[in-house]
């Protein structure tokens, strides 16, 4: 039986961030990342808001050091047929970032467990259950053999699956059913990184597409659209990808200009919309994409993903200072930064009309 004051289910962006603002105040979690080691992730890019909070966790200079690269704003192709620029020069905090996302993790892991967290790779939690009124039991499958884990506290930052906080009766509300088609391109080898650092969105009649160069020469491009209207099968075909993608404007120019090769094969991601409808109970607290998961469009997923790890680890430490409401105001402060964004959500997509006769505009103009 192993012990811990806090067990972190979870090693992305939100439960890394939790584990280091713990640790940093004296309490020493245990993070269980079900993974080998950070994965390849599609989300590469930060805007220039996230700075102050990178500079709070010592990260800036570190995602300097591993080649991540600056972005100086935003292109799109959004409810006429020119391209818009909206750049970062009066950004009060700078320019964002373009990342390499296994290694940006990377550097979240090692900067919490140099924190003093304890960071298990491999482990997969297969059972949560309560001993008692103060205590969890989870049953986490390691490398090599089942461990338990008994907490006074335990994280929900699984992602959109939220699988613990599912143990605990939450229930996910779906708002959408999007999904991003992904793929990664060589850049070409003559044209620096550096070059066209902006992302760039393009409406097209079934959704938009995102792209964006990124660190160690690559370039991607998404597809978003709902996953009922196209075949699924035919997504993962590299051909009807890229059919797709050339019939674009300006994210097929890019592609042409920077791409070097063939695609890697598609990859189908899930994309919608989603909260829970609790993400706080007796001991346990969700964050990240496991409270609420955006829709690419807000720029607002590691973001997010960051900040509510920042304010779960203060609701955590005020729960143990015996501070009734802690848990009370950290759900409300996700519960009002979630109504912003389905307002701000609502009017983008309004501002796209183009194509209000297709459906996946039709939902997005007139949602449920």
């Amino acid at each position: 039986m192993l012990t811990a004051d806090v067990v972190i289910v979870g090693g992305g962006p939100a439960g890394a961030s939790i584990a280091l603002a713990l640790a940093r105040r004296g309490i020493s979690p245990v993070v269980l990342e079900a993974h080998s080691a950070p994965q390849m992730k599609v989300g590469e890019c930060l805007p220039p808001t996230i700075n102050p909070l990178l500079d709070h966790f010592g990260l800036t200079e570190r995602l300097r050091r591993r080649g991540n690269l600056p972005s100086y704003g935003n292109r799109f192709v959004w409810g006429s047929h020119s391209i818009e620029e909206r750049d970062f020069i009066f950004a009060p905090t700078d320019s964002g970032w373009r990342l390499d996302r296994a290694t940006f993790e990377d550097e979240l892991m090692q900067a919490a467990k140099e924190a003093g967290a304890r960071w298990h790779y491999g482990c997969r939690v297969v059972a949560c259950s309560r001993e008692n009124d103060s205590r969890f039991i989870l049953k986490v499958r390691a490398p090599d053999r089942m461990e338990t884990y008994r907490s006074g506290f335990v994280v929900d930052a699984s992602g959109r699956s939220a699988r613990i906080a599912g143990s605990f009766g939450a229930r996910r509300v779906f708002y959408d059913r999007l999904i991003g088609v992904a793929g990664f391109f060589d850049s070409d080898a003559a044209i620096p990184e550096e070059e066209d650092s902006f992302t760039l969105v393009e409406a097209v009649s079934s959704g938009w597409w995102y792209s964006s160069r990124l660190p160690g020469g690559k370039l991607i491009a998404v597809y978003m659209t709902d996953g009922d209207l196209l075949d699924p099968s035919a997504l993962r075909q590299t051909d009807r990808w890229l059919a797709l993608l050339n019939k674009t404007n300006y994210t097929a120019q890019r592609v042409r200009k920077y791409g070097a090769g063939s695609p890697t094969p598609p990859r189908i991601l899930p994309a919608h919309t989603v909260r829970l409808t609790t993400i706080t109970g007796n001991g346990w607290l969700a964050a990240g994409d496991s409270a609420v998961a955006y829709d690419p469009l807000a720029s607002h997923g590691i973001s997010m993903a960051m900040g509510s790890g920042f304010h779960a680890a203060s609701a955590i430490i005020d729960h143990f200072s015996g501070r009734s409401d802690a848990l009370r105001v950290y759900e409300r402060l996700i519960d009002r930064s979630f109504a912003h964004y389905l307002l701000m959500h609502h009017e983008t997509y309004l501002r796209e009309q183009r194509w209000s006769h297709q459906r996946f505009w039709r939902r997005r103009h007139a949602p449920d």
